[in-house]
């Protein structure tokens, strides 16, 4: 009885010693691996053309290449391990295999391994790191010296660059030179580290590569390091030519007697894209097998389509190998043989005998396909049913998979092996999730998408992806699920199909393969066909073939082709540079750290070269001490030739101060630029048809220029400057970083980026502020804190300066005291030739462009600026704007310091000069006398012009200015003279505002002589001291008032009563300017001229109006009275007469609520004169608003007129004509209105002794409209409305009255019958029959209707309400009735009233019809 085991995980597992892929780490940890290698045919060829070149028949190397997942690695890893191996092991490796290794084979190979002569075999993995012949020498040579200690050999090429790096860099001559140039250059390059400490990390990390290769890189990297100083500084020990590898190879085979070195190189393709524009190095060793046994065998995937055709270099690399190249590929039974390898059987023995059953039941489900396979791959039955569950089209496609792929990202060995469960959906998760039971028990074609598109789409090759990616644009036309596995699987047919050039029959997506492809699933009998035809033509079409034929094909060119093509030629037309900014490749070149700041870095093309340098040279000035760049891109070689020529000859103008960063050298190539093209054509031809499909077409042109931008920064460039005219060469991107900070460093030898290393964060301006608070203190926090001792900022300072007080003394060697002393002479200059240094100065020597320093806006500029300044924050030194003067600490520091930097980033509008001000001791005499006298902080008294400041603000405290205190010295004890003290008050005076003293003196002349004069005497301030108070300021303007004009001031403040409130409106007048310091004699007196002028107002206005003390409320009495005069001054403008002058006065005052000082003067002669005029116009004001509204009101009689005088509003004074004249016709129509709307009223009572037709409507509970005849209810109604409205307007009210005096229903209102009949006919109708108690109707609405009676009148919603009530009525005894009617009638009768009936009624009538 069989088990019925879920899953096939039950059955089955996959052989953990199955590799998916042979990589350096699957060759180090399985040393056997080689014997289960199956030697196919190009394996073969492989071991034939290996016994070639070794017997010298061919004096060439091999080249093997091959699709990612053919084996190729382990091809050649079994290749090397029988060179090495015993002549047993080698012997049974071919008897194992003898069907395909022959004995002629074996002979063959046997005698090239025969003799006294040995052959050493070098294995390498990976080149990625290769940038440069350098790197190459050193590689190959590593991994001869380990290969030949692993291979016991006594000479194990001690000339070895390691070694001889280590033996010279031990020389005490050589060490000290070469840590002085550690120290001075290339302190960043070794991370600190001096000689010894590289010594030490070579021979670890040679140790460790010794032991396990692929350890290799780290010494590899700093052989590199240590040749890059050695190249530069041209001393010849440390470095090694090509032509000097290859005489040492020769000397490493003649001391060891060796037969050949075969030196295999796994995984070189790398090496390629790095280095294939300068592969000269490369060749001549390639070269070298021609003169002595040396062989490359070098394995990469296909490399060929990155070189151009034309490429003479690479036609001549070709030639160095045997041609054809050895193509590794897994034969397809191979591949079933290997997947079937990988599942290992459970070893239960029930489960095995149930497996074999369930097995052969799943093979009986499949035949056509299993057959069509069988004969394709050329395998047994046994071998397919060990393939199981795969279901025979999916393994087939499974080996071909891989060359869809751009990378090793998805392989058949991968599918099988990888185990990541949801993320990657590979054979692991099938058995997991699947099993015999299932709808579908086999692995179909439709069950690879998930891996090799839903999680692989970014590894595929660009064709392959334009197939896949339709089921994206089909996705919105919610498909169901068989629909959607019969579109991926004809959509990874046609893929792979295209792929092998349609040479596969089985690929081809046609019926025949559809439904085989589902063979033994769910979906049989020509289901898939059918389910595919109903996706024709939406999503797929028939496309046809030879002989008839059709196939299913994606709908990816919805375009036409005309279309297409035409769109291609304009995307091939595009320049370079629109190419190099949909690439975003400025991003491909991004600086960071110090050099992202020093670099102005542009983007330019052959096209728009010449336009960018002469803008960067035009830009020069501007640009301070940044350093300009321009690097250059090119779509193919003829561009790049073309933009090396230009760059050459603009080094040669010498105009262009500009490091040329030729990235040329990597074209964007033919195949890229094919590929973007394509993809974009696409693109736009489908984005009127399908928004979809074009976007997806976008994002892979995208993706081809993402690949360029990723060579870019991969790749190599060539360096051009002025002192290189002909190019330095970088070989990546980090070497270019190097050079570009030694460029920094020739330029700004003493930078901030030149000693030391900190994080990238200080060179970032985020924290400015901050930045010199922490310098100045000598604290690092936050951001500006590191963990690491190599970016600490205490130890980039230097121990012997941080928290060291005059370190620029005692270590002035050290960088930072280097600057300090620079600093300080700089500042103390400035101060011999006046008082003060501005942060801009001190500033702009530090980041001069032409200086040594060249300091940039960032983090750590704010901090180094902060420590070097932070000895000007103890107080002695004071800051200032020009304006404001404060004592210089931390926080002013700070924000000077802060914002200068910011204005460099970004010019700040309005900037002011900040400055360090040094003080003299006339200057703290002035200080501290004004802190005294004043009552000011000494510590706010920091300079003259801070203190002028407070002294201003004291001063505006004190209501009137100090120069009055001169009119109060004679009563005053002094203990000084009188006239030192009213020195003292001259100068404080001038110093509040130096205009007094004229042009002749500034602030510090006056601080100066302030100060020179408390100290030659020491009382004077402690006189003035007593008398600077509000009171005896007012004291002393009440002294000056009495001399000043007779004292005419007092004597009208005394007629008007205002008890003494004449100097609080003088300290007003003080109070309303700048401030009342700003005020000498002169002006003084103009203001208290003002203040007299006021008051001779106030007086002779208490003549005319009530009595007011103030001149403030005097003017408020004149506007009051403009607010009861009813005349428009501007519609009477011309009737006021001998008024007219002061009534246009009064208009400008009661408009601006003032009396303007320039028209106080004329307005007190005018209410002088005019006076008592004007209070005869205001007591009788209807005489002239009938003379100026003669048109309008001349119809009325006097007392007419007066009625409408008093309808008008107030504050009609000021009111424009316009509105005036409106106004008062407003009024006339009220009064017009209210004697029409009187009569009105009147005569509706007369008629109906009620107030409105709606008080009758409710009073007797009937609708007044039911009334009146239907001809007339129009007018009624407008009548009506009119009687109801509180105030209707004139042209109503007369029509009303007119439709009232013709009305003839008044006489019906009066009788109950009438009002019956009425109500019955107009609002019962025709449901009177059963509504025959009209009262009852009556009050039956007036609890239901939510509306008055007025307003039932033809109200749908009364209707509503009265056949409810009337079928409640009829329900109750209506119907009855009405059969007792019938009843009581003869048949004929009936009949005949049933016709009439039916003839008015159709419901009736439709019953009848359907009625049986």
């Amino acid at each position: 009885m069989k088990a019925m085991l879920d899953k096939y995980r039950d059955y089955f597992d996959i052989d953990p010693e199955y590799l998916a892929q042979i990589n350096e780490a699957e060759i180090e940890s399985h040393p056997d691996l080689w014997k289960s290698f199956y030697p196919h045919e190009t394996f073969v060829k492989l071991v034939k053309d290996t016994i070639s070149v070794i017997s010298r028949k061919q004096k060439l190397s091999i080249w093997v290449e091959g699709a990612y997942g053919t084996g190729k690695s382990h091809a050649v890893l079994t290749l090397k391990k029988l060179l090495d191996a015993s002549d047993e092991d080698t012997k049974a490796y071919f008897n194992k295999y003898k069907d395909q290794l022959n004995t002629d084979l074996y002979n063959k190979f046997q005698q090239i391994k025969s003799g006294s002569q040995k052959i050493l075999t070098v294995h390498r993995y990976g080149s990625s790191n290769i940038h440069g012949d350098d790197d190459l020498v050193f590689a190959i040579q590593q991994s001869i010296v380990a290969a030949l200690r692993s291979a016991g050999f006594e000479d194990q090429g001690e000339g070895a660059l390691k070694g001889s790096a280590v033996s010279w860099l031990s020389d005490p001559i050589n060490k000290d030179y070469f840590n002085a140039l550690i120290r001075e250059k290339y302190t960043d390059l070794f991370d600190g580290d001096d000689v010894d400490a590289i010594i030490e990390k070579l021979n670890t990390y040679d140790a460790e590569a010794m032991e396990q290769p692929s350890k290799g890189e780290a010494i590899q990297v700093l052989i590199s390091k240590i040749m890059k100083v050695a190249g530069e500084q041209h001393f010849s020990a440390l470095t090694m030519s090509t032509t000097s590898l290859v005489n040492w190879i020769k000397t490493v085979i003649e001391k060891n007697n060796l037969k050949a070195i075969v030196f295999i190189w796994d995984e070189f393709t790398d090496y390629f894209r790095n280095n294939m524009r300068a592969m000269t190095g490369f060749q001549e060793i390639a070269d070298f097998s021609g003169d002595k046994p040396f062989y490359l065998i070098i394995v990469t995937h296909n490399v060929t389509h990155i070189f151009p055709e034309s490429d003479k270099d690479w036609k001549r690399t070709m030639g160095r190998f045997v041609q054809p190249i050895c193509n590794i590929e897994l034969p397809e039974n191979m591949a079933f043989r290997l997947m079937g390898n990988a599942m290992e059987k459970n070893s239960d023995p029930v489960v095995q005998e149930d497996w074999q059953e369930t097995r052969d039941e799943l093979y009986d489900r499949t035949h056509d396909s299993r057959q069509l396979v069988k004969q394709k791959v050329n395998i047994t039955d046994k071998e397919l049913k060990n393939i199981l569950p795969i279901h025979p089209y999916a393994a087939l496609l499974l080996k071909h998979i891989s060359s869809a792929f751009d990378s090793n990202q998805r392989s058949m060995f991968d599918f099988i092996k990888n185990d990541r469960g949801d993320d990657i959906k590979g054979f692991q998760w099938f058995i997991n999730n699947c099993g015999p039971y299932d709808a579908n028990p086999l692995l179909t074609i439709d069950m690879l998408w998930d891996f090799f598109y839903e999680k692989g789409k970014e590894y595929l090759a660009p064709d392959i992806r334009a197939i896949l990616d339709c089921y994206v644009f089909a996705a919105n036309k919610n498909l169901d699920t068989e629909r959607q596995r019969v579109l991926k699987t004809v959509l990874l047919l046609q893929a792979i199909s295209q792929r092998a050039g349609d040479s596969v029959d089985l690929f081809i997506p046609n019926e025949r393969n559809l439904n085989n492809a589902f063979e033994g699933s769910d979906l049989e009998n020509d289901e898939p066909v059918r389910i595919a035809d109903s996706m024709v033509p939406d999503i797929l079409f028939k496309k046809p073939m030879p002989g008839g034929k059709t196939q299913y094909s994606a709908l990816i060119n919805a375009g036409s082709a005309v279309e297409i093509d035409k769109q291609k030629e304009e995307q091939r037309r595009k320049s370079t540079s629109q190419l190099l900014q949909e690439a975003d490749m400025q991003s491909a070149i991004s600086l960071s750290g110090a050099l992202s700041l020093r670099y102005m870095v542009k983007c330019a093309a052959y096209s728009d070269f010449k336009i960018t340098i002469n803008q960067l040279r035009n830009q020069e000035d501007s640009l301070g001490n940044k350093i300009m760049a321009v690097a250059t891109f090119a779509k193919d070689d003829a561009e790049g030739a073309a933009i090396g020529k230009a760059i050459k000859e603009a080094i040669s103008d010498g105009s262009y101060h500009i490091v040329f960063i030729d990235a040329s050298i990597t074209p964007l190539g033919s195949d890229l630029l094919e590929q973007y093209v394509d993809a974009m054509a696409n693109s736009i031809v489908n984005l009127k048809q399908d928004r979809g499909l074009a976007a997806q077409y976008e994002s892979n042109a995208k993706e081809a220029l993402k690949k360029w931008r990723g060579k870019i920064s991969n790749g190599e460039f060539i360096v051009y400057t002025q002192d290189k005219p002909e190019g330095e060469r970088t070989a990546t991107f980090d070497q270019l970083y190097e050079y570009l900070s030694a460029i920094d460093r020739k330029r700004y030898s003493e930078g901030l980026e030149t000693h030391g290393s900190v994080n990238d964060t200080m060179w970032q301006s985020t924290s400015l502020p901050a930045g010199v608070e922490y310098g100045t203190k000598e604290i690092t926090q936050y951001q500006y804190r590191s963990g690491n001792d190599q970016t600490k900022l205490e130890n980039y300072i230097g121990k012997e300066a941080w928290k060291v007080p005059e370190y620029w003394k005692t270590a002035p060697y050290l960088p930072i005291s280097k600057i300090k002393i620079e600093v300080d002479k700089l500042i103390q200059d400035a101060f011999a030739a006046g008082d003060r240094i501005s942060i801009a100065q001190i500033y702009d020597f530090l980041q001069d462009k032409n200086g040594k320093y060249g300091f940039m806006p960032c983090n750590l500029t704010a901090f180094v600026v902060g420590f070097l300044l932070k000895e000007y924050t103890d107080g002695t030194y004071n800051y200032s704007d020009g304006l404001n003067n404060d004592v210089l600490n931390v926080t002013k520091l700070k924000e000077m310091v802060s914002e200068i930097i910011k204005h460099q980033v970004n010019p700040i509008p309005r900037y002011k000069d900040k400055y360090i001000v040094t003080t003299t001791a006339e200057e703290k005499a002035f200080n501290e006398a004004s802190s005294q006298i004043f009552e000011i902080s000494i510590n706010l008294c920091s300079s003259v012009e801070n203190t002028r400041e407070r002294i201003r603000q004291k001063m505006k405290e004190m209501s009137f200015p100090i120069w009055v205190l001169k009119y109060v010295l004679n009563d005053a004890e002094l203990k000084t003279g009188k006239d030192k003290v009213e020195e003292l008050i001259d100068d404080f005076s001038g110093i509040a505002n130096n205009n007094n003293f004229g042009a002749a003196k500034t602030d510090s002349d006056i601080a100066m002589a302030i100060g020179k004069l408390c100290m030659d005497n020491p009382g004077v301030s402690d006189d003035l001291a007593v008398l600077v108070t509000k009171d005896k300021c007012s004291d002393g303007m009440k002294a000056y008032l009495s001399k000043y004009e007779s004292g005419e001031l007092l004597c009208l403040a005394k007629e008007v009563g205002d008890s003494g409130q004449y100097i609080n409106r003088l300290k007003k007048k003080f109070d309303a300017d700048a401030a009342n310091w700003v005020w000498n004699t002169d002006t003084a007196n103009q203001k208290i001229d003002e203040v007299i002028l006021e008051y001779r107002i106030i007086v002779a206005s208490n003549k005319i109006l009530p009595k007011n003390i103030s001149f403030d409320a005097t003017i408020r009495e004149w506007t009051d009275k403009c607010s009861l005069i009813r005349v428009s001054y501007l519609y009477a403008k011309n009737y006021w007469e001998d008024l007219s002058d002061l009534v246009e006065m009064l208009y400008n005052v009661k408009k601006s609520g003032t009396l303007l000082d320039s028209q106080r003067q004329k307005f007190l002669e005018q209410i002088t004169s005019s006076g008592d005029a004007f209070i005869r116009f205001y007591n009788n004001q209807t005489e002239l608003f009938r003379k100026a509204c003669s048109y309008i009101v001349g119809r009325f009689s006097e007392e007419e007129a007066r009625d409408i005088f008093k309808l008008l509003p107030s504050n009609l004074f000021t009111a424009e004509k316009s509105d005036y004249q409106s106004a008062v016709q407003t009024a006339v129509d009220k009064y017009v209105s209210e004697q029409s709307a009187t009569k009105l009223k009147e005569l509706w009572f007369e008629k109906t002794q009620t107030d409105t037709p709606r008080q009758w409507s409710k009073t007797y509970r009937t609708p007044i409209l039911c009334m009146v005849a239907d001809k007339d209810v129009p007018a009624a109604r407008a009548a009506f409305s009119t009687l109801n409205k509180r105030q209707p307007d004139a042209a109503s009210i007369d029509k009303a009255i007119e439709f009232l005096e013709r009305a003839d229903f008044f006489d019906r209102l009066g009788s109950q019958k009438e009002r019956d009949n009425a109500f019955r006919d107009s609002v019962v109708k025709s449901y009177s029959v059963m509504l025959e108690d009209l009262d009852e109707v009556r009050a039956h609405l007036l609890k239901v209707m939510a509306v008055e009676p007025y307003d039932w009148f033809g109200l749908p919603e009364v209707d509503k309400k009265l056949k409810e009530m009337s079928e409640f009525k009829y329900n109750a005894t209506g119907c009855d009735r009405a059969l007792e009617k019938i009843d009581n009638m003869d048949i004929a009768d009936v009949k005949q009233y049933l016709k009439r009936l039916i003839k008015d009624n159709m419901i009736v009538g439709m019953e009848i019809i359907k009625g049986k």
